[in-house]
C-alpha cells in the first residue's frame, strides 16, 4: 500500500504514492481510481481551472477522515507546478501574501489528486 511509483505525465516526472489507499469508503474508491478519473476528465475540467488560483480541500484519510483546506502551494511542490502570488487581506495566518497554485495541465491535476485534492475551489 505504501509503494511510491515514478510516472511521466505529458513530461513531467512525478511520483505517485498509496494508489490502493481507500478515498471513499462507501464504495472502495480509491486514489488510483481519484487519479484516473481526474485524467479522463482533464479536458473538460481543464478549462474551468486554468488562469485561476486554486484553494483545496485535502483528504488525506479519505472523506470519512480529517480533512483540511490548503491556499499555499504546499511544501514539495514541483518546481513545473505553476503558482500565483497574490494578497490575501484579513488573512487568519497574518500572511500578507499567498503563493496559490494554478492548474493548466494534466500532470499539476495528477499531481494534486496524489495529495487527496479531492474538492477544488476556485473564484467565481
Amino acid at each position: 500500500m505504501g509503494d511510491r511509483i515514478p510516472v511521466e505525465v505529458d513530461g513531467r516526472q512525478l511520483t505517485l504514492s498509496n494508489l490502493d489507499k481507500v478515498l471513499y469508503p462507501a464504495t472502495g474508491f480509491t486514489k488510483g481510481e481519484v487519479i484516473d478519473y481526474y485524467t479522463r476528465i482533464a479536458p473538460v475540467l481543464l478549462p474551468h481551472l486554468a488562469d485561476r488560483p486554486l484553494t483545496v480541500k485535502r483528504y488525506p484519510n479519505g472523506v470519512d477522515g480529517q480533512f483540511f483546506f490548503e491556499k499555499n502551494a504546499s511544501r514539495g511542490t514541483p518546481p513545473w507546478v505553476r503558482t500565483v502570488t497574490l494578497p490575501v487581506p484579513g488573512s487568519t495566518m497574518n500572511r500578507e501574501t499567498i503563493d496559490f497554485v494554478v492548474v493548466e495541465e494534466l500532470a499539476t491535476l495528477v499531481w494534486l489528486a496524489n495529495l487527496a485534492a479531492l474538492e477544488l475551489h476556485v473564484p467565481q
